[in-house]
């Protein structure tokens, strides 16, 4: 059923983001999580599209309808270098603070942009387009006058569909862009910036420890043992710097070293020498899935 309120005008755009897909194939589609690319000003999407009449029987019998990539022109801020590097396939150097330009040199990587439009009645549109590239932007600038003038950045977002092919329940098809209504039923944008939108996307599950290794409570560990934390969703990386492996004697951090592995649900604990025989020890753990959500807690083990 159609709310009368998706009729409402749009009267504003925030919440730029952007992501780097990472896969798109016949296997599969997966994204990093997005990230603020820049305070946006304005947005305009331009689809490329074209029509063709055919005649039949001596008159107009049909008309072939065709859609192709969608150039969506973007006035910002200034955005910052390293973003830039980033999504152009430029080098930067963090020692330097500095962007290195080789000019047609640089490949700029696949990205998903994402962003929302505020309408007259303070509720919001989502768009999320899942696949394209940046082009450089066009810079400008110009001396100081008796009123000063902000001079926004426009950069070029070309998206195309997905090479992946979705399960829309009809068909079964690539996809360029998700789309959502505040007003629409059943639709709410509270994550939509927390992951790259997709036909498949849901509302994330809860963060939970899903098993260790050794279990919890578990006696005659080798001291030489590898740990293993499996969480239901992917971690954030910087939450391997937020788990800790203590001696329980002393309270002293053992040091080791820490890893996510590619799904970013399996943490490895590697301490750097052998434990301490016949001794128990806690792996705390204080950490944020993908989607923002936080856990904290511990398990406990004895070594043999």
């Amino acid at each position: 059923m159609i709310n009368s309120e998706e009729y409402k005008s749009v009267v504003g755009l925030d919440e730029l983001h952007a992501a780097l897909v990472i896969q798109d194939n016949t296997n599969g589609y997966a994204a990093d999580i997005p990230e603020m690319f820049a305070p946006a000003t304005n947005a305009t999407a331009e689809p490329t599209s074209s029509q063709e009449t055919q005649y039949a029987n001596n008159g107009p019998f049909d008309v072939l309808v065709s859609e192709g990539e969608t150039k969506i022109t973007l006035e910002t801020t200034n955005i910052p270098i390293e973003v830039l590097a980033k999504y152009l396939g430029k080098i930067y150097d963090t020692a330097s603070g500095r962007m290195f330009d080789q000019g047609a040199g640089a490949t700029p990587p696949d990205a998903a942009l994402s962003f929302r439009s505020m309408k007259s009645n303070g509720h919001y549109r989502y768009f999320q387009y899942l696949k394209g590239k940046f082009s450089v932007p066009k810079d400008e600038a110009s001396t100081v006058k008796e009123k000063k003038e902000p001079k926004p950045m426009q950069i070029i977002f070309t998206a195309v569909n997905t090479i992946h092919l979705f399960d829309l329940g009809a068909v079964t098809s690539t996809v360029k862009r998700v789309i959502g209504d505040e007003d629409s039923l059943n639709f709410s944008g509270a994550t939509w910036f927390a992951q790259v939108q997709t036909p498949v996307t849901t509302t994330p599950n809860a963060l939970v420890l899903s098993s260790s290794v050794p279990v919890d409570g578990a006696a005659s560990v080798s001291v030489s043992a590898n740990l293993t934390l499996t969480f239901s969703n992917a971690l954030k990386d910087a939450s391997v710097s937020r788990i800790t492996l203590i001696k329980s004697t002393d309270g002293s951090p053992i040091a080791s070293a820490i890893s996510l592995d590619a799904t970013k649900k399996i943490v490895t604990i590697d301490p750097t020498a052998n434990l301490t025989a016949a001794t128990k020890y806690y792996l705390v753990y204080a950490v944020e899935d993908i989607y923002g959500q936080t856990l904290n807690s511990a398990i406990d083990f004895t070594t043999a």
